[in-house]
């Protein structure tokens, strides 16, 4: 990590009351595993995650995960979740769904119900997300892969639907602007940080990352940080678009205990 930006999370550290801390989950906080079910975030995370909202203006988790997933597996109370791409928010114990999505929910039925007959047979393990659908194909061979990628592609055009293809998986999705990137500026206009930063590993991150610096040249931020996990399977976007690189999740838990000063 270089020092210019050592020096602004030691910064954020002493400074932490204007300062929002947002991440992926899947592939940042927990390690990408074969099926999400398997997904675990460490004690050592949750004990940070935990210190840190605390003191940051907030702390929220934005994930492809349903906003109720997302928080069964992160099991804090004290950060907000933005869930399936930021189509839903969990409050107070309530999801809310975007209700411009609704009209496509039977669509993404439709194609879940396709996807579990044709692609659950040879392996792939199709998510239930509600608004979304994920199919995932690590645990299947490459051309099962290969398979599950072009029916996610083919009926999600049949259906009008947004599709995007990630570590591992093939989501589809309403065609409505709804993604990490608006679930960022969702937060930001709600609880008015001068300074935010967004942690992610995979392509969908990147909306986060492009609103981000879109905010900053708006002048609503004062300052943002864009923070790429290095992985095998990951965009190059994830590490060239990002002011920081680091390793696995490994790498998130350093940057997160340089946060609370900790380290």
């Amino acid at each position: 990590m270089d020092e210019k930006a050592l020096e602004q999370l030691r910064d954020w550290a002493r400074n932490p009351g204007s300062a929002a801390i947002l991440t992926d989950i899947d592939g940042t906080l927990a390690p990408i595993v074969p099926t999400p079910d398997a997904a675990e975030v460490s004690g050592e995370l949750q004990r940070l995650l935990r210190r840190l909202s605390g003191t940051y203006r907030v702390v929220a988790g934005i994930s492809g995960r349903a906003a109720l997933d997302a928080f069964r597996l992160v099991r804090l109370k004290e950060i907000v979740y933005y869930g399936n791409h930021g189509f839903e928010v969990l409050r107070d114990g309530e999801v809310e769904v975007v209700p411009e999505a609704a009209p496509y929910k039977e669509k993404v039925e439709e194609l879940e119900q396709r996807a579990r007959d044709e692609l659950e047979p040879l392996g792939a393990f199709v998510e239930e997300k509600g608004i979304t659908v994920s199919v995932h194909y690590r645990n299947v061979s490459l051309e099962i892969g290969e398979r599950c990628k072009r029916l996610v592609e083919r009926e999600g055009e049949r259906l009008g639907l947004r599709v995007t293809i990630g570590r591992g998986v093939a989501e589809a999705r309403p065609p409505i602007k709804a993604d990490k990137g608006t679930a960022v500026r969702k937060i930001v206009e709600e609880y008015e940080p001068t300074k935010a930063l967004f942690i992610g590993d995979d392509t969908t991150d990147l909306d986060a990352f492009r609103e981000l610096e879109r905010l900053r040249e708006e002048g609503v931020l004062r300052e943002t940080l864009r923070i790429g996990v290095k992985s095998d399977e990951g965009p190059p976007e994830i590490v060239s678009e990002a002011d920081v690189a680091v390793d696995g999740v490994e790498g998130v838990e350093e940057v997160l205990r340089m946060l609370t000063d900790d380290s």
